[in-house]
C-alpha cells in the first residue's frame, strides 16, 4: 500500500468520504467508467477536492487533487505534497461543473456529475417534468428539475466554432450550467449527457444521486402504467418534510454502502484505517 503525505489543508475524514463516494456511486450504478464527485475543502472554502481523470471505481488517496474554486486549477495532490501545479496528472475536462457550482453557491459543499442513464429520458423530453415520486428523493423537487441544453446557449457562451460535444469544458459553460439550478431542485438534468447534483455534504450528495436515479425509474414506470398519464408526485409540503426526514437516514445508508464496497475487491480505500474518528463515524 502506498503511503500518503497528509496536507493540512484537507482534513482526512473529508478525503475519506470523497474517496468512498466514488466507489459507492459506482457500486450503486450511478456512475460507470465516467463521472466524478467533489467536496469543498472545509479548511479552505476557496478550494475543492476531486480525483484527477480516472474511472470512479479506481480512485484512491493518491488520485485526489486539491483544486482552486476560482478557475479549477490544480494546486497539488492532496496526499502527496511533492506533486504540485503542472505536475499533477490530467484532471477531468468537466471539473468546471464543480468549480462553477461551488463558486455560485457558497452553501454547497459537495457535487456529483454522472451520466446516469435512467434520467436521460427526462433530460431529453422537456415536455415531461421530472419531479419527486418517492420520500427518499425530495432533492428532485416538486416543480420539475431544470434541464440544461447547450442548444439554448448564446454564441457568446458557446461559439459556433467551438466543440458541441455536450461536455462542460470551460468556466463559461460551467457558469451557465450552475445558473440552471432552481430553488426547488438540487439536480440539473443535462440533455443527452447526464446530471449534476449539489448538496450540503458528501453523504447527502451520494444519497441524493442514488435516489434521483431510483426516482427516474419510478416515474417512467408510472407513466407507462398510466398509459402516458403523469403519476402523482410529492407536493411542496411533502418535499419540505421528507427533506428533513431523509437527513436522518444518511448515516444508515452510508454505513451499509461503505461496508459493501469494503467487501468488494474492486475498490481500494487506502485512507480507511487512517481516518480521523467520529467526524465521519469511522
Amino acid at each position: 500500500m502506498r503511503t500518503a503525505s497528509i496536507l493540512p489543508l484537507a482534513p482526512q475524514s473529508n478525503a475519506l468520504e470523497t474517496d468512498y463516494s466514488t466507489d459507492i456511486l459506482h457500486f450503486l450504478g450511478v456512475v460507470d467508467a465516467f463521472g466524478h464527485v467533489s467536496v469543498r475543502n472545509p479548511a479552505n472554502a476557496s478550494q475543492f477536492l476531486m480525483s484527477f481523470a480516472i474511472a470512479p471505481a479506481q480512485t484512491t488517496s493518491q488520485s485526489i487533487v486539491t483544486y482552486e474554486v476560482d478557475n479549477a486549477t490544480a494546486v497539488g495532490l492532496t496526499f502527496n505534497s511533492s506533486v504540485v501545479g503542472s505536475a499533477v496528472p490530467t484532471g477531468f475536462a468537466e471539473r468546471y461543473i464543480h468549480s462553477e457550482i461551488f463558486k455560485k453557491y457558497p452553501d454547497v459543499l459537495a457535487v456529483v456529475h454522472s451520466h446516469t442513464q435512467e434520467i436521460l429520458p427526462f433530460a431529453n423530453q422537456a415536455s415531461v417534468p421530472f419531479v419527486a415520486q418517492m420520500h427518499t428523493a425530495p432533492s428532485v423537487g416538486d416543480e420539475g428539475a431544470p434541464v440544461f441544453d447547450i442548444r439554448s446557449l448564446p454564441a457568446s457562451v458557446l461559439p459556433p466554432t467551438a466543440l458541441h460535444d455536450l461536455l462542460i469544458r470551460n468556466e463559461a459553460l460551467g457558469d451557465a450550467l450552475a445558473d440552471t439550478f432552481s430553488n426547488s431542485s438540487q439536480v440539473v438534468l443535462m440533455r443527452g449527457h447526464g446530471m449534476a447534483v449539489r448538496a450540503a455534504s458528501v453523504r447527502e450528495v451520494v444519497f441524493s444521486a442514488y435516489y434521483i436515479k431510483q426516482d427516474a425509474t419510478v416515474q417512467l414506470q408510472g407513466i407507462l402504467l398510466g398509459a402516458g398519464t403523469m403519476p402523482l408526485g410529492l407536493n411542496a409540503g411533502e418535499i419540505t418534510d421528507t427533506g428533513a426526514t431523509v437527513k436522518t437516514l444518511f448515516p444508515r445508508a452510508w454505513s451499509l454502502w461503505a461496508k459493501q464496497v469494503d467487501n468488494d475487491p474492486l475498490y481500494t480505500n487506502d485512507l480507511r484505517t487512517k481516518a480521523a474518528p467520529l467526524a465521519t463515524g469511522y
